[in-house]
């Protein structure tokens, strides 16, 4: 029997019953086991905590594994330097480390060939100037120290690592996220008897997780300007929000001082988020930081509903504006208000943004798009011939 080319080994931050986002993360790393075994070529999957076996590995070639390969402290550096040894580890696929690391040069010490990171943050970034800059640019041509791959979510978040992290552009990839699309006929009424919102009600959602950065707040001041307006034949909208986090105390105080506020109801925590999607006419994402290729877009769009979204970060590259979804500018509640009273008063055209964001993401946002991309980049940190990948 041929000699296995190596081990690949997956870096994950987050432990092994984390939730949906990252179950995502963990079907990726499954589907590139899967692939890999036919080439003879075992995958591990490394969890700082595992609690419990991560579903998402479930009948998959990959093998999970407690280690935290965060390379954030000395002993985290030695344990993966020892399972490197142990298990023949040639290539890296990592969403726990950064683009670069002075840790890489042990880590290919210990016989690594290959690195590759996956960037899936979001948020701001400045360009170094001056001597930081300099300082920079010579430090991440220091041999070894730069992952040989840093695979971006997003153009957004390629330009990030070259401009503000000043990683070499050849070493940086763009590969989007992907979802399959939904069918989503009869989850409105489960949805709406869920929730006793009245079939003529307009049903607009938003599901994101309760921080100041996520722009909820806006959305239900912009909401505030519409619920009252005339111009809405009598159909008065009901607003639902689903989610969680630290700014939920505040939101529930600001709802009350609106007088729309028996129209809009903040269900918090549902583990049936996603499915309530379903039942929306439209959804909403008023993201107000640079967000790198959110779920809550897709999602929406994937179960063809037309979306309202922020010109932030990669949501751009999401929806063509007018299209297959309508844009507005951060933080700016009128202009929020505007788009939803437009898209409440207008259900054709709401409908029709709807199919197409439904067929964007079935052409642009696949999860076979993305599964064959990263495993040929995995498949020539090997020096296997980079064949193409099923399902």
């Amino acid at each position: 029997m041929p000699r296995s080319p190596g081990t690949l080994l997956c870096i994950t931050p987050f432990k092994s019953t984390r939730g949906y986002a990252w179950d995502l993360l963990g079907k990726l790393n499954a589907a590139m086991a899967d692939h890999l075994a036919t080439h003879g070529i075992p995958t591990l999957v490394a969890y700082p905590e595992m609690p419990a076996p991560p579903p998402a590995l479930a009948g998959s070639a990959a093998r999970a594994i407690q280690l935290d390969g965060r390379l954030e402290t000395a002993e985290s550096v030695r344990a993966t330097s020892g399972l490197i040894q142990r298990e023949n580890v040639k290539v890296i696929c990592s969403i726990a480390n950064p683009a670069w690391s002075w840790s890489y040069l042990r880590l290919r010490r210990a016989g690594v060939r290959c690195i590759i990171v996956y960037d899936h943050n979001s948020g701001e970034y400045t360009r170094p100037r001056g001597l930081r800059r300099l300082a920079k640019w010579l430090l991440v041509r220091v041999p070894g120290v730069v992952a040989d791959v840093v695979v971006a979510v997003s153009e957004f978040v390629a330009r990030r690592q070259i401009e503000a992290g000043l990683i070499p552009p050849h070493r940086v990839v763009t590969i989007r996220n992907g979802l399959p699309t939904v069918e989503t006929q009869g989850g409105s009424q489960r949805v709406r008897a869920t929730f006793a919102v009245p079939a003529e009600r307009p049903l607009v959602v938003c599901n994101c997780r309760a921080t100041p950065e996520k722009g909820v707040h806006h959305l239900l001041r912009a909401f505030e300007l519409v619920a009252r307006s005339p111009d809405l034949s009598g159909k008065r909208p009901f607003l639902l929000y689903v989610g969680d986090g630290p700014q939920l105390p505040e939101l529930q105080a600001l709802r009350e001082t609106l007088t729309a506020k028996e129209d809009i109801l903040l269900a918090g925590f549902r583990a049936d988020a996603r499915e309530i999607l379903e039942g929306a006419d439209m959804c909403v994402v008023p993201s107000v930081w640079q967000d790198a290729l959110p779920f809550a877009v897709m999602e929406g769009m994937a179960r063809g509903k037309p979306v309202i979204a922020t010109r932030v970060g990669g949501i751009p590259e999401m929806i063509e504006d007018g299209v297959s979804g309508v844009l507005v500018p951060p933080a700016d509640e009128a202009a929020l208000a505007a788009a939803l009273a437009a898209l409440l008063s207008d259900p054709c055209r709401a409908a029709a943004l709807g199919q197409a964001a439904r067929q964007r993401v079935a052409e642009h946002f696949t999860p076979q798009q993305q599964v064959r991309r990263l495993t040929a980049l995995v498949e020539a940190g090997f020096g296997t011939p980079c064949k193409e990948v099923s399902g």
